[in-house]
């Protein structure tokens, strides 16, 4: 995560903790229906949550009986997390991971990335890394957004870098960080370079068969 993603979150943290305290976004009615279900259908006791921002997610699993670690790299959206008492959190970048720092409490059964990947370089990095420190049969979760938007924005249909990653959502946010959208393909051919796994995808759709984000299981193999 560079530092203009850090700086756009560090910016924009009170106002991101506004907008799910309020449940301002609309989308995440399907959303995160389909990250918790899909995370509870493969039962897993031991999760980590990368990226997990002011810690819903974490309280979600947490309140279903699971035991969950929230990592983060922003200091005001672990303070928000931790008020709640629900769940364990640690700050930690994603350059940390990459480096081959060891994660607390590691291994895990599963980890989780919602809506956190924003980079083009570094991923199967991040993703091998994060798979060593699970279990033997660990499983790796990602939500991010549906390559269908590439289309809806009127886009070629290509992996590119998109600007502004608040655009469309309500409140006062500034300074949004660029993202790098991938096509289905793309993220087919980036993730089987993760050694000794199986990646199988998922869509979300809403109510009128749109596709809203897309679910990818990465399933860890000897």
């Amino acid at each position: 995560m560079n530092d203009a993603v850090l700086k756009s979150w560090q910016e924009n943290a009170s106002e991101w903790i506004k907008a799910i305290t309020e449940n301002t976004i609309a989308s995440r009615t399907y959303t995160n229906k389909a990250i918790v279900d899909t995370a509870l259908k493969l039962d897993r006791a031991k999760i980590i949550d990368i990226g997990c921002g002011e810690g819903w997610l974490v309280r979600a699993l947490e309140n279903q009986g699971k035991k969950v670690l929230g990592i983060d790299a922003i200091a005001e959206l672990l303070q928000s997390a931790q008020s709640k008492r629900i769940g364990t959190f640690h700050q930690m970048t994603f350059e940390e991971i990459m480096d081959g720092k060891p994660l607390p409490n590691a291994p895990f059964d599963m980890a989780i990335f919602n809506f956190c990947l924003y980079q083009k370089e570094g991923l199967v990095t991040l993703l091998s890394n994060m798979a060593k420190a699970l279990n033997n049969d660990g499983h790796i979760l990602i939500q991010t957004l549906h390559p269908y938007l590439l289309m809806q924005q009127g886009k070629a249909y290509q992996s590119q870098w998109l600007s502004d990653s608040w655009k469309g959502l309500s409140g006062n946010f500034t300074n949004g960080h660029a993202w790098y959208a991938r096509t289905l393909g793309d993220w087919s051919e980036t993730l089987n370079k993760i050694p000794n796994t199986k990646v199988v995808f998922q869509e979300v759709t809403n109510e009128e068969g749109n596709p809203i984000s897309l679910l990818i299981h990465i399933e860890k193999h000897l």
